[in-house]
């Protein structure tokens, strides 16, 4: 059985949403940077993020960060011990990516994210 993410259980987060692509929440700026520093709180990194124009209930790609192409070689692998710096580093960026990139009205952006449990099932599933 599928259930959705652990970010998505944060009922600040989910509320904050508007919308879905896919099955992925939506959300606008600046309300996007909010949900990073829920994302912190709760030590849910923030391992990508894009954006997307609205236009008739459609979505349109308009970018996305790259940052969590250095993060993977700056963390090959990663240790519960590991997890406090590896969510701040990626919050971090992931603000920062979103403050360079401040979209209207007609934008949204999809964080992606994953729990620390979330993380060790897929790390699970590649040792299969």
């Amino acid at each position: 059985m599928c259930h959705p993410p652990d970010f998505e259980r944060i009922y600040e987060i989910s509320n904050s949403a508007v919308g879905r692509v896919g099955n992925e929440l939506t959300f606008p700026f600046p309300e996007v940077l909010k949900v990073i520093e829920l994302c912190s709180a709760d030590q849910i990194p923030v391992l990508g993020v894009e954006m997307f124009l609205v236009k008739a209930d459609e979505y349109y790609a308009s970018g996305c960060s790259v940052y969590d192409l250095q993060e993977k070689q700056k963390w090959p692998a990663v240790r519960l011990a590991d997890w406090p710096e590896f969510v701040r580093e990626n919050n971090v960026l992931a603000e920062e990516f979103v403050r360079r990139n401040p979209l209207g009205n007609e934008y949204v952006y999809v964080l992606t994210t994953s729990s620390w449990r979330e993380f060790c099932e897929i790390q699970a599933t590649k040792l299969q």
